[in-house]
């Protein structure tokens, strides 16, 4: 038996087997590291918590390798050695988790067993964000055929990302806040505004305000592109009110204000445990 791969390296999609010579045979995931730190107070019972916070986990695959002679096996391992540490960070699938992706960083690669015509090697790669996210962003088509899969947190009601409508809700379906200075959330805002176009969340009390007039009749777009507020693309941090905008896990309730005839897209990743 093997497991089909998916690594993602620069935009470049590839599965790293190859039948009869790379094979991976073994994908263990280490369970979600939950720290906690706490205080104690003189005069109370216990400790209470002070910051918490979820810690890197690791990601180990197994491969056989097989090969006719021992100079055969050199090339077989030099391949892996470019293959696994290109020297950056990389996403990585596998079949047992087909919907989800996560950011690794190669640490270890270890023989645990050599023979004549074959070698087993385990491969552990750290999870530094200590989250896998969707493979799938909430702007792609939500079919369970090939990007997502049962145990996402996806819901029987239609939840959408693109609204015509002032007061909407936007669905995060993952187990952590998507927030921009950390993850991938593209918002954008189109209409006709004559100043203080704010975009409310009413979930988490969070406020972005974009002072100046615009208008899409004129061919004007406002972008929230993670921290990065846009005009049709150019920096405008400076006409803002200099709040972000995160969605919390669940339903999030989104006010925009000051907004005529318009159209927002909510474009993000849910990460997951």
């Amino acid at each position: 038996m093997f497991y089909k791969l998916l690594f993602n390296q620069n935009g470049k999609l590839f599965d790293p087997q190859k039948k009869g010579e790379i094979v991976c045979k073994e994908i263990k995931r280490q369970a979600p590291i939950y720290d906690v730190s706490y205080e104690e107070f003189e005069g109370t019972n216990g400790s209470r918590e002070s910051n918490a916070s979820y810690r890197p986990f690791e990601l180990v695959l197994t491969f056989d390798i097989f090969y006719k002679n021992e100079y055969d096996k050199e090339l077989i391992v030099t391949e892996l050695h470019q293959i696994f540490f290109p020297g950056y960070q990389y996403y990585l699938t596998h079949e047992l988790s087909p919907g989800k992706r996560f950011k690794v960083n190669p640490v270890n690669f270890e023989f645990t067993e050599e023979e004549n015509d074959y070698s087993t090697i385990e491969v552990t790669f750290d999870v530094p964000r200590a989250c896998s996210e969707s493979l799938a962003s909430t702007l792609s088509d939500f079919s369970l055929t090939d990007d997502w899969q049962y145990s996402q947190g996806l819901v029987s009601k239609d939840y959408q990302y693109s609204f015509e409508t002032s007061r909407i809700t936007v669905f995060n379906a993952g187990d952590f806040a998507v927030d921009p200075r950390e993850h991938e959330l593209k918002i954008t805002l189109q209409g006709e505004s004559l100043g203080n176009a704010t975009i409310f969340n009413r979930t988490n009390g969070e406020r972005f305000i974009y002072y100046p007039e615009f208008s899409t009749n004129l061919g004007q777009t406002i972008t929230l592109d993670r921290v990065y507020p846009k005009l049709n693309g150019v920096n405008r941090g400076i006409d803002t009110n200099l709040n972000l905008i995160t969605l919390a896990p669940g339903v999030n309730e989104i006010e925009i204000q000051n907004v005529a005839s318009v159209k927002s897209s909510w474009d993000f990743r849910y990460l997951y445990k």
